[in-house]
């Protein structure tokens, strides 16, 4: 029933459930206060996309004076719950009242609910929504955060890592998104890789494959396997050296 949308600068906008992601997980620059007019108008233009679609029946403002006072200006009827700094116990304490007086009338969302709910959000974002909800239609979230478990009828189809912030698929998940991800490569058929695949020995690779990402392995148009990319899809079709791929599982 809350959801958590944290602002700051670089970065901007970071909502809970991608805390994990670089950046946001390596994120460590102290923040001075001060916050100059290209930061402001990027969180601005930032926020106002992001409201544009997502809606919310209400929305409280728990950020310093000087962050709360342009932020607002994009927001309709905030609540704002800060006193001074956000964490001092005058502060705290008037975020609590705020929130227990707006969730008062909602029914609780128990905590495999809201795993499910978060991993869904990290599957979108890592695979795309169409290949993220598929992923996790049916299934039951085991584990405790940040190491989640998804299930399906007693096979794992993949495991969210806290260190990696992504959810690291297997045989069984590859096969459940694959008419849904994008991020597909066909290799030659000329070769079995084993512990990675050289960029020489890629026919093809989707151009919106980033580094880090997950990546479906083909061959002669048959899925073969899953594996994390080294470089991005147009290097892996440009590049005559180099690993794009480094292999997690394959079956021939």
């Amino acid at each position: 029933m809350i959801h958590e949308l944290i602002i700051t600068s670089p970065l901007g906008l970071v909502p809970r459930e991608l805390e994990l992601v670089y950046p946001a997980s390596s994120y460590d620059i102290p923040v001075t206060g001060i916050w100059d007019e290209d930061e402001k108008k990027m969180i601005k233009t930032m926020l106002s996309k992001y409201l544009s679609k997502n809606k919310y029946e209400k929305i409280i403002i728990h950020l310093p004076t000087e962050l709360t006072d342009f932020v607002k200006e994009v927001i309709k009827k905030p609540v704002i719950s800060c006193v001074g700094r956000p964490t001092s116990d005058e502060s705290l304490e008037n975020l609590y009242n705020v929130l227990e007086e707006n969730v008062s009338t909602f029914k609780k969302v128990n905590r495999k609910e809201r795993e499910t709910e978060n991993i869904t959000c990290i599957a979108s974002y890592q695979f795309g929504e169409k290949s993220g909800r598929a992923l996790l239609k049916n299934t039951k979230i085991t584990g405790r955060y940040p190491t989640l478990k998804v299930m399906e009828n007693n096979k794992q189809l993949g495991m969210l890592i806290g260190d990696r912030g992504f959810i690291s698929l297997t045989m069984y998940g590859v096969e459940k998104i694959s008419d849904y991800c994008e991020y597909k490569v066909e290799i030659s058929d000329d070769f079995k890789p084993k512990g990675s695949i050289l960029a020489p020995g890629i026919i093809k690779a989707d151009e919106n494959i980033r580094i880090g990402d997950e990546v479906l392995i083909f061959r002669k148009n048959k899925l073969i396997g899953v594996g994390v990319a080294g470089m991005n899809g147009k290097d892996m079709e440009k590049l005559l050296y180099g690993e794009a791929i480094k292999i997690r599982h394959i079956t021939f």
